[in-house]
């Protein structure tokens, strides 16, 4: 499957995700702030970074700007409870892949993930 390295600050949320999509076969990796998360990229290369929009530090927009001028064929995509339409206009603008809602979206992970990853793949029955 799929590296992940998913940034996140609360603990709970970053322990409960990496297990929930290593359970889908993914290796994950968990960071707890933005400039771990950019230390973490540059020792290893990911399939994907899953960050939070408000991070301890650097926002996570912040972190994608600093990666984009490092890492710039790493796929970034931002997994928030801030899902408001400033906060979509801005990760859209800024190239995140996807913005995916902590609160709605959040028991579908994998299946979003799995349609990031291949796009062009039906993947309904």
């Amino acid at each position: 499957m799929k590296t992940i390295l998913i940034i996140d600050s609360d603990v709970i949320t970053s322990a409960l995700t990496a297990k929930f999509l290593s359970n889908y076969g993914h290796s994950v990796y968990v960071a707890h702030d933005g400039k771990e998360g950019l230390d973490r990229m540059g020792k290893q290369h990911f399939d994907l970074v899953l960050s939070e929009v408000e991070l301890n530090g650097l926002s996570g927009f912040d972190t994608l700007k600093l990666m984009r001028k490092c890492y710039t064929d790493v796929p970034f995509a931002f997994l928030t409870s801030d899902d408001d339409r400033a906060t979509r206009a801005e990760a859209e603008m800024m190239g995140a892949m996807a913005l995916i809602s902590k609160r709605q979206e959040y028991i579908n992970l994998p299946f979003i993930l799995e349609k990031l990853f291949y796009p062009s793949h039906d993947l309904v029955a």
